[in-house]
């Protein structure tokens, strides 16, 4: 992503406030690197700054090269540590969701670290897709308010190997069929500010870019944006290398996205994944509908079951408890008898047992 060039003193004022300018000594030549990552605003630290000037040094290389080596101006990356500790006039034109942002002709690239982790965004990506918008707009120097923004998204998503917003051909397939995509000339200066519009756009311009890469190389490209200039418009000067009118090209891009690129297919796919599972939602319907009623039918046994054990349980207990009370009524009605006076006489007979008679004696004669 990038911004579109604003004043020079206000990005010297801001750099100034921010320390990224300091004073300068007359007559100091000392060589500086091509680029300079430094820490932006925020508590960043110092291993989120290596990190991002390692994928820097990593990419830059390559990139110097599909540009032919011809940018020279030295710029800088800032790395923040979220959009809070931002200035105002550097978010004023990004997007919310906007992992990072280049300023075209004033040679800042700015990478916003909260951003990139919220979004999931890879960091290698996001780095060559700064990178790229910083090298052409040193590339076609002093033309760079010329090119427009659909050709910079279109070709920084091709080189950084990954779309902005997870965008895809696919969006694009039945906005084609209906006739309802934004026409280029409108993506000229600027993109759309909402969500799905935006999506759309990055899309749009990935996918055209794509196309005309595959068409005229990207050696082409590079030559219709250098020979782009006041006078000599982008589209004026593609149609020129490409002999063909902008309104063949776009009619072949569109043919390209319908029946060369597979997104109907995939789209055709989504849909009917999405179709197979309204077509088994009845049968998992009744699935679930079975499966709660041999739910509820367990339930059921389980709670009759406990029942019947609470009844019997309830039972038994009753009839242990009748049975102490009957003991208990016994054991006082003997108390209570023991304790009465008639008890006592009745237990005296008993203990005094009748003597038995005499037996006759058989060594008296008199008496038998």
């Amino acid at each position: 992503m990038f911004l579109p060039a604003i004043s020079s003193f206000l990005c010297m004022a801001i750099a100034i406030a921010l320390g990224w300018v300091g004073p300068q000594e007359p007559g100091s030549a000392a060589p500086v690197p091509r680029v300079q990552v430094v820490a932006g605003t925020g508590a960043i630290d110092a291993e989120s700054v290596d990190r991002v000037r390692a994928e820097v040094e990593a990419e830059l290389p390559g990139l110097l090269a599909v540009f032919a080596n011809k940018p020279k101006h030295t710029f800088f990356v800032h790395v923040h540590a979220d959009r809070e500790s931002m200035p105002a006039a550097l978010l004023a034109h990004v997007h919310e969701d906007a992992p990072a942002f280049a300023m075209l002709g004033q040679h800042q690239i700015h990478l916003i670290r909260r951003e990139i982790e919220r979004t999931g965004a890879d960091l290698k990506a996001v780095v060559r897709h700064e990178l790229v918008h910083e090298l052409l707009d040193q590339y076609v120097a002093p033309n760079g308010r010329e090119i427009p923004r659909w050709f910079h998204e279109g070709l920084a998503q091709c080189l950084a190997g990954s779309t902005y917003l997870q965008a895809s051909e696919n969006d694009l397939v039945w906005r084609i069929t209906a006739r309802r995509l934004q026409p280029f000339y409108e993506l000229t200066n600027s993109f759309p500010r909402e969500q799905p519009a935006l999506r759309v756009a990055y899309a749009q311009s990935y996918s055209y870019v794509s196309y005309l890469i595959k068409q005229a190389g990207l050696a082409n490209l590079l030559a219709v944006a250098r020979a782009t200039d006041d006078f000599t418009s982008f589209d004026r000067a593609l149609v020129g290398r490409l002999k063909r009118s902008t309104l063949a090209l776009e009619d072949g891009w569109r043919h390209h996205v319908l029946h060369g690129s597979g997104a109907p297919w995939r789209v055709l796919l989504d849909q009917c994944f999405s179709l197979s599972l309204i077509a088994l939602l009845p049968f998992l319907v009744i699935a679930v509908i079975r499966r709660l009623r041999r739910d509820q039918a367990v339930a059921g046994q389980l709670a009759a079951s406990e029942a019947m054990a609470a009844m019997r349980a309830a039972e038994a207990q009753a009839q242990a408890q009748a049975e102490a009370q009957a003991a208990a009524a016994a054991d006082a009605a003997w108390l209570s008898a023991a304790e009465s006076p008639s008890f006592a006489a009745d237990e005296t007979d008993i203990e005094k047992e009748p003597e038995p008679p005499p037996s006759p004696d058989v060594h008296n004669p008199d008496a038998r």
